[in-house]
């Protein structure tokens, strides 16, 4: 019997000046097949050095291990700054076995503060090369987002920059760094319970050698393991609507260990919060969705994460 497994895409020919037209059309196409079949894909050969990734992922292991306490809780976000240290995540009114760390872009700035709060850092003496090499990782992140959404746009038979107007110059993109500890009884705690995403798309880093996610497929969950060499790419709520459940966004959740902890870190790629997000080209068929705004949707989104507020919004509330 065929094990099917989610697909490695080869992005090469999206990042080349000068390509082969038929290349970047296979890539393309792998990519529309991806999102319709498991809303996930690895992808390789992505031009983020080894070296980058190695210092990005020495300095995370640093910031979690080597805070003091008081530190970590004097950067601790907030009911009103979402920007921040914090252990305490509600998923699915659940408390989630992890550890996090989440810095962004406000109107497309790490430096800025709007809905989401402003980011706050650890001190440099302390950790002296954090901050440093997490902008740069965040911008290459942003960077590679950028290439992924236009291939989704041209996935969908849409431009390239169908939807750039909603992320140029003003995304509110967030890089989220989770440390998984050992947990004494995994069969009774998840490290993260059951979502989805809610923006556009994510890519993800996850250490080698430990497996964890999880995707439901079919009524049934599926572990999708790190690939040497590879992120992992879904997509998100706003995809969903935008394409008029042509892409589904997929629902996932990562299970805790007994045996080692582990490491891993999601880009959220997210329009302005400005963005109204409509489904788009359905001229032979009817809209599924209402219009929702995406600084508002986030918002509430945020505030299940932080606290019980009962049911979480989410886009189903949004179906005609």
């Amino acid at each position: 019997m065929l094990i099917q497994s989610v697909p490695t895409i080869d992005i090469s020919p999206l990042l080349l000046s000068e390509t082969n037209n038929e290349e970047a059309e296979e890539c393309i196409a792998g990519i529309s097949n991806a999102c319709r079949e498991w809303g996930f894909f690895y992808i390789k050969n992505h031009s983020i050095p080894t070296e980058t990734i190695k210092s990005f992922r020495t300095n995370m292991d640093k910031f979690f291990k080597k805070s003091p306490q008081e530190s970590l809780y004097s950067i601790k976000r907030n009911q009103q700054n979402s920007r921040g240290y914090f252990d305490d995540e509600l998923t699915k009114e659940k408390l989630d076995w992890k550890r996090c760390f989440d810095f962004g872009a406000q109107d497309g700035s790490l430096d800025n503060e709007g809905l989401d709060g402003s980011n706050q850092w650890p001190s440099k003496d302390e950790h002296p090369t954090f901050e440093r090499v997490m902008r740069q990782y965040f911008h290459q992140m942003e960077h590679l987002s950028e290439i992924l959404l236009g291939a989704i746009c041209q996935s969908l038979q849409m431009n390239s920059d169908a939807l750039k107007h909603n992320f140029d110059g003003n995304h509110t993109s967030y890089l989220r760094l989770n440390y998984y500890p050992r947990c004494p009884d995994p069969s009774s705690n998840l490290a993260i319970h059951h979502h989805t995403d809610a923006g556009a798309l994510t890519i993800l880093y996850q250490d080698d050698g430990i497996t964890s996610l999880q995707v439901l497929r079919n009524d049934e969950w599926h572990f999708i393991p790190p690939r040497e060499g590879t992120f992992l790419i879904n997509i998100g709520d706003m995809i969903q609507v935008w394409s008029n459940d042509e892409y589904k966004a997929p629902l996932h959740q990562v299970q805790a260990n007994a045996e080692k902890e582990r490491f891993s870190a999601p880009f959220f790629y997210n329009p302005s919060y400005e963005t109204d997000v409509k489904p788009l080209h359905v001229d032979d068929s009817d809209p599924r969705y209402k219009t929702l705004n995406w600084g508002d949707f986030r918002a509430k989104r945020f505030a299940g994460d932080f606290a019980d507020l009962g049911e979480e919004i989410q886009i189903s509330h949004f179906l005609i």
